[in-house]
């Protein structure tokens, strides 16, 4: 029943998605290796990020993979400020937080707001030997 009750939620979502809402943004990036956004596994390549305001203020990120279709529905949170080198940049960011092979979707910076967006996800272990931080540039899209 939980199953259910959570694929119901995801395509109720999804057509939400589909059917509009107030504003949305899109950002187009080639990322470089796999990633996690939130339950689901990414592989490499080209996606859109698209942001969408949702009725009550809410935002959600759509994350779409433009050579399989494949998308991850996330419900951002607000996060840190965007780092000033960020800010001077005027650039859109999506950071990614890798241990070894495993990354994982951890922020997006519009290019606008003060704060990043943050994404909820797996945590990875605390050893830090191995830990990095991937930084890609996002462009406009469509």
């Amino acid at each position: 029943m939980k199953t259910l009750t959570m694929r119901s939620m995801i395509v109720v979502a999804a057509l939400a998605v589909a059917a509009g809402s107030a504003s949305a943004q899109t950002y187009r990036a080639e990322i470089p290796m796999a990633f996690r956004a939130g339950n689901k596994v990414m592989e490499a390549g080209a996606y859109d990020f698209i942001v969408k305001l949702q009725g009550g203020g809410q935002e959600i990120l759509l994350v779409s993979s433009l050579a399989t279709n494949r998308m991850a529905l996330l419900m951002p949170t607000q996060g840190d400020d965007a780092p000033n080198a960020w800010k001077k940049a005027g650039a859109a960011v999506v950071t990614f937080e890798c241990l070894g092979r495993v990354c994982t979707l951890r922020q997006l910076w519009d290019g606008n707001k003060p704060y990043t967006y943050a994404f909820p996800s797996h945590k990875l272990p605390a050893s830090e030997a191995n830990r990095s931080v991937v930084n890609v540039p996002l462009t406009k899209g469509d």
